[in-house]
This record gives C-alpha cells, sequence and structure tokens, in this order.
C-alpha cells in the first residue's frame, strides 16, 4: 500500500508543480456542464436580417389587383397577412380585409392613385450562386432601375427557401393596362438562344442587365422571342411569313427579325423574331 502511495504521488506531483508555476494559470479540470456551455456558445447562430423569406408562405405575389400566397395553416396565414398588411400601410398603401380559403391567400389593397403592385422574383443566374453580397448588389441593381424607370419599390426580400435556389423577390407600383403584357414592368427574357443585340434596341425597352448572352433583363411590355430553320432559304421566307402573320393574328406586334446561319446538316438557314406580346 506504502509503495501505491508513492507511485500516485509521484505521477501528481508534475501537476502540482505546473499549477503552482509563478506566471501560469492554476490547473484545473473542466467539467462537464463548462463544456455544455461552451459548446452552445459556440453553435449559437448570428441574427438572421429581417429582409430573409425562409419560410414559403411568407413569399407573396402579386395578382391583377390584389397580393397572394399559400398557406397550410391558419396561424401561417395570419403571420403572411400580418406581416404584409403592415408593408402595405408602411408604402401608403391601404390594405383590406385579407382571406384563406384552399390554402391561398388573398391580401386586397387600394392605392390613391390607381397605381397597382406588380412583383419580380429573380432569376438566379442573374448573380453570383452562394454570393449573398453578390445577391443583394443585384437587388439594390434592379431597385434603383425600377426607380429610374418611374417605377416605385415598395418591398424586397431576399428569398431563402428549399425549394429555390438562392434569389430575391421586389414588390413595386406599376401604371395597370388592359392586358397585362403591355404593362411597363421588370421582367426577363431566357428564350434559351443567344438574343440580337440590334433587334433588343429597336424594341426600346430598357435593359437593366444582361448576364447570359441568351438571357437578359429588361424594363418595359413583355416581350417574345422566335426562332425558325429551314433547307432552303425559299422555305424559311415562307415560314417567317407565315409565322409573322400567326404572331399578328394574336395581337402581338412584331418588332424586328434577322437571318441567321444554322449549325445543321439539313436545316441550315434560320431566322429570329422578335416581338411584344
Amino acid at each position: 500500500m506504502k509503495n501505491l502511495i508513492s507511485a500516485v504521488a509521484l505521477l501528481l506531483s508534475p501537476l502540482a508543480a505546473f499549477a503552482e508555476t509563478p506566471g501560469l494559470p492554476a490547473f484545473r479540470f473542466t467539467g462537464a456542464a463548462e463544456l455544455r456551455a461552451a459548446k452552445a456558445a459556440v453553435a449559437v447562430p448570428e441574427p438572421r436580417p429581417a429582409d430573409v423569406i425562409v419560410k414559403g408562405h411568407m413569399l407573396i405575389q402579386a395578382g391583377a389587383d390584389c397580393l397572394f400566397g399559400y398557406a397550410d395553416t391558419p396561424e401561417q396565414f395570419a403571420e403572411a397577412a400580418a406581416h404584409w398588411t403592415e408593408v402595405l400601410k408602411d408604402a401608403g398603401i391601404e390594405p383590406g380585409a385579407p382571406t384563406f380559403k384552399g390554402k391561398i391567400f388573398i391580401l386586397p389593397y387600394r392605392t390613391a392613385d390607381g397605381r397597382v403592385i406588380r412583383d419580380f422574383l429573380a432569376d438566379p443566374r442573374q448573380f453570383p450562386p452562394k454570393d449573398d453580397a453578390g445577391l443583394r448588389a443585384n437587388m439594390a441593381a434592379a431597385q434603383q432601375a425600377l426607380s429610374a424607370a418611374g417605377l416605385t419599390p415598395i418591398a424586397a426580400r431576399v428569398v431563402n427557401l428549399d425549394f429555390l435556389l438562392p434569389t430575391y423577390s421586389i414588390l413595386y407600383l406599376a401604371k395597370p393596362e388592359a392586358v397585362r403584357e403591355h404593362e411597363k414592368q421588370l421582367r426577363v427574357l431566357k428564350p434559351g438562344n443567344v438574343i440580337d443585340a440590334d433587334l433588343i434596341k429597336a424594341s426600346g425597352v430598357s435593359v437593366v442587365q444582361k448576364p447570359e448572352p441568351w438571357l437578359f433583363v429588361y424594363i418595359g411590355p413583355e416581350l417574345g422571342y422566335a426562332s425558325l430553320a429551314a433547307k432552303t432559304p425559299e422555305d424559311l421566307a415562307w415560314r417567317l411569313e407565315k409565322s409573322k402573320a400567326y404572331l399578328i393574328g394574336k395581337g402581338k406586334r412584331i418588332i424586328g427579325e434577322k437571318l441567321v446561319a444554322v449549325d445543321d446538316a439539313e436545316y441550315k438557314f434560320g431566322a429570329e423574331l422578335l416581338f411584344f406580346q
């Protein structure tokens, strides 16, 4: 027993010496409670900015003359309705009584000058992926473009939902038209093909951004795009005239056309059509 006590004393002696060394902190064991508290302190997330939407029922959209969204429960509806009602009031817009039926909620409103609310959900390819600063800079630029075009932003939110790539949504006031496609709005055109710069210029719309050759953001009436291909120039000319006549018959307005070469063994002759919807 005496030998065992001596061995234990020998093992503890370096710790005792360490604890008593001048200028060094006293040696002590950290308890389980302290470890849990330290871990909890490290795990506390930073506060989320108030302008980030992380719940699907908080994403609002603009109908012809109302706002609407989707909620699974009355509690979700109440949360969304209360939030967006305050947003409308802060913008000087008179909100009506919200309704909820079949998971769809509607928030009516009235403006003093007859303008209507429109929404813009950005294409995630407008800004670098996984770059919050880049996303926010793009959102700010879009709001500036709206103001410069005479459209009034009333709310801007970063959208971070499980079923969408990170993006942003802007609500703004616009002048209504009998045909909604004719309204001056912030829009995205992404036909999949390279969009000819001369055709865009001829449309007279205000180009906000062109992040890809086949995608551009603009302010104006809704644009439409069509591409055609044929085996011979004669067949292409016939197809082009038929397409224009069809579009005009549907109330579209032709902006311009451009002949292009097609990289195909059989259909080598192509054309692009740009028109207002």
